[in-house]
């Protein structure tokens, strides 16, 4: 079962690692982040609904259970990619990712220091690991007249990753099936980032045709296929080992960039990912090891 959760996170990373490319081809033509990241979550709610009709699943959550997806969805998912589009004009999407991509740790900590989970040695090697390897992506932005608020605000947007990923693994829907989850978190988001976008002004509907079949394709990509697998992965594994796998994400987005989108592949940037993908199969195969010892002395 561990497998299929390394498995199902990896691809996850991979895919929410693949959307740059795209987004880029959203904005060419002239859609905001905050029209993207809406229609993002908004065309992934009929796709669940369609599938979950077929499947004759009910659609179901307890009081409890609905009140702790909006959390997750508003202040979680919502609130951590608003923020990281808000740091892109004071840093740069490079550094502003780069103290994103700190979300590994503050799951671990908060896991640590809230719910009492243990970090053993090697999880914490490979933690170090993988701070060291973020550090290589770092490069300042050239529009630097508020870095302060851009590293706020990036730092914020890892916090409320970590909250999203520590919500799933930690509170109480786990017993939801994962098609009804993205469902309901679609929905959450949806709303939350429709309002965001109303009050700022930051919504745009007029757009081509073009637009939206990129923005229905990212959709496909993250918030159905991506978040379910991320959803599945948490389910068998739990959120600091998922968070740590989720570090393929920043390799894989480079590699795109270096590959499709003309961008250089720079010393660093080589070593920064060799030191990233250590870590993670520190994590995948030292993480496995007290399972095989189990299995074997139950066969002796």
């Amino acid at each position: 079962m561990k497998l299929k959760g390394i498995i199902f996170t990896i691809i996850s990373a991979t895919l929410f690692g693949c959307t740059p490319a795209i987004v880029q081809k959203i904005y060419s033509y002239g859609a905001t982040p905050e029209t993207t990241t809406f229609f993002r979550n908004f065309f992934a709610i009929p796709i669940t609904l369609g599938i979950l009709f077929l499947q004759k699943t009910r659609i179901y959550a307890t009081k409890k259970q609905l009140f702790s997806v909006a959390m997750i969805s508003c202040f979680g998912l919502a609130c951590a990619t608003l923020t990281l589009i808000s740091a892109y004009p004071f840093i740069g999407t490079s550094m502003a990712t780069t103290l994103h991509f700190l979300y590994p740790v503050f799951v671990a900590l908060i896991c640590f220091f809230c719910f009492k989970e243990k970090l053993g040695k090697f999880k914490i090697f490979a933690l170090i690991l993988a701070i060291i390897g973020i550090l290589f992506f770092f490069q300042k932005g050239k529009n630097s007249n508020n870095i302060s608020l851009g590293i706020f605000l990036s730092v914020v947007s890892g916090l409320a990753n970590a909250y999203y990923m520590v919500g799933l693994d930690k509170f109480n829907i786990r017993e939801i099936p994962s098609m009804v989850l993205t469902f309901f978190i679609s929905s959450f988001a949806s709303i939350a980032l429709l309002l965001f976008g109303l009050c700022t002004n930051r919504i745009h509907f007029n757009l081509p045709y073009q637009a939206y079949f990129f923005m229905f394709l990212n959709s496909i990509l993250i918030a159905f296929v991506a978040i379910s697998l991320l959803q599945m992965g948490i389910k068998y594994l739990n959120a600091t080992m998922a968070a740590m796998l989720s570090l393929f994400e920043p390799v894989t987005s480079n590699l795109i960039g270096i590959c499709f989108m003309g961008e250089e592949m720079t010393i660093k940037k080589l070593i920064g990912s060799i030191i990233i993908l250590t870590s993670a199969m520190i994590i995948i195969l030292l993480d496995n090891q007290p399972a095989q010892v189990k299995k074997v002395e139950k066969k002796s």
